[in-house]
């Protein structure tokens, strides 16, 4: 996993935030989405470690 800063774009819900692709539903669609696309699984992933570093996750 890379740990560095990842580039997303969170402005709309039915695209994903790493590659923009469109979804099915923002939801499921997005989690659907992550399992089928290593690039994109990596960078959410990089992106919740930072999230959570910020904030201080469970």
């Amino acid at each position: 996993m890379s740990v560095g800063t990842p580039t997303a774009n969170w402005t709309d819900e039915n695209t994903c935030p790493f590659c923009d692709a469109t979804l099915p539903n923002p939801g499921a669609g997005f989690v659907d989405h992550l399992k089928t696309s290593p690039e994109c699984r990596s960078g959410f992933d990089a992106w919740r470690f930072h999230m959570t570093d910020d904030f201080g996750g469970a």
